[in-house]
């Protein structure tokens, strides 16, 4: 099973590797974690204009599917939220139950060619997070959510946490092409997924 590690970190590979391996306790900025999530993408054929048979723009495994974790979590004294992944924090914002995290990122592929410089993705998530009784409602499945907001209590802190269970909406990776040396084909091309995240804590 292959698991995505796409621009939602910041850094190289080789150097989450090695930061995670000193990496303990999980620390979240802000001073309200929502919740950690195991996310399932899957891959809109429609929306998708990269040749996701390449793996340059796609790795899903068996089930045509990839794997990611995050934790959203904000600051409300400062208005700031962030999307942590691999133990990287990046900027998302949030406006009613909508969270959304972009990143232009360095991702050097293949069919850029040798010596190609600085091609790059730039990524966006954006997802409605819902509630445990709003997730009920919809089976706990986002193929019933139609961007309405269901029936149900909305998101916010409880004794026991804060109230989200559910998160559903997309990813996309727009890829663009290097600034030297590249023979990029295509030169840009995004790829498109809905997500779904379950809460994992």
């Amino acid at each position: 099973m292959h698991v995505k590690r796409l621009a939602l970190a910041a850094l190289p590979v080789t150097a989450v590797a090695v930061a995670m391996a000193c990496y303990s306790e999980p620390v979240y900025p802000g001073d309200q974690v929502l919740g950690s999530f195991r996310f399932e993408a899957r891959l809109d054929a429609a929306r998708t204009t990269c040749d996701a048979s390449v793996p340059d723009f796609a790795q899903l495994n068996d089930a045509g599917v990839f794997l990611f974790e995050g934790t959203f979590s904000r600051d409300t004294d400062a208005g700031t939220g962030f999307f942590t992944v691999q133990g990287y924090s990046r900027d998302a914002g949030y406006e009613g139950q909508v969270a959304t995290s972009t990143l232009k990122a360095v991702a050097p592929r293949a069919s850029c060619g040798t010596g190609c410089e600085d091609s790059s993705i730039e990524e966006t998530l954006r997802v409605t997070l819902f509630s445990d009784s709003q997730a009920r409602t919809l089976s706990r499945d986002c193929r019933q959510f139609d961007g309405g907001i269901p029936d149900g209590s909305v998101p916010g802190p409880t004794e026991n946490g804060y109230d989200v269970s559910l998160a559903c909406g997309s990813l996309t990776d727009i890829f663009l092409p290097g600034t030297r040396n590249c023979n990029c084909q295509p030169t840009t091309c995004t790829t498109v997924y809905t997500v779904q995240g379950e809460r994992r804590d």
